[in-house]
């Protein structure tokens, strides 16, 4: 016996869990993106993005991603330029490339990007809503973290929390 390893005694679960391993892993493209949204809440039962649940959602993971963001850049010009990128993505209203811009800055902190929001890939629409808004109550979190820096100091506004 090899520690830290268990074999199977007859060839048939060794044989089992080798099909088990080799199953594709399903993703946003297969088609099964709009049933797991629907059961997240994010779509309806018509399979229209719920506006609301959309809304929490959104905030939810720009709050998560403008606080990872703010512990991973000691230098506030670092923090700028990366809302910068999302500013301008924004204004131009392109939720694809928010959406890259939002898997690009996980990559620059290592870590995943969320399955709930990975799973956006699969609906153009409620893709399209999530990059949106993200971007919009990010940029948002960042004007209020920025007023309250101003009205506080550095030192009293580093919860990002706004007032």
């Amino acid at each position: 016996r090899v520690p830290g390893f268990i074999f199977a005694q007859n060839k048939g679960a060794v044989t089992n869990m080798t099909q088990q391993t080799m199953k594709k892993r399903p993703d946003p493209f297969d088609g099964s993106a709009n049933a797991r949204l629907r059961r997240m809440g994010l779509l309806t039962g018509a399979g229209e993005v719920d506006e609301a649940a959309m809304e929490a959602f959104t905030h939810v993971y720009a709050a998560s991603l403008f606080d990872d963001l703010c512990d991973a850049f000691e230098d506030p010009r670092e923090l700028s330029r990366a809302l910068a990128a999302f500013r301008e993505l924004a204004e131009r209203q392109e939720p694809k490339s928010i959406f890259l811009m939002i898997s690009l800055q996980y990559d620059t902190l290592r870590k995943p990007l969320p399955d709930p929001v990975w799973w956006l890939a699969g609906n153009v629409p409620a893709l399209s809503r999530f990059s949106l808004g993200f971007a919009a109550y990010l940029l948002r979190l960042a004007e209020d973290m920025e007023k309250t820096e101003k009205e506080d100091g550095p030192n009293e506004a580093a919860d990002h929390s706004a007032p």
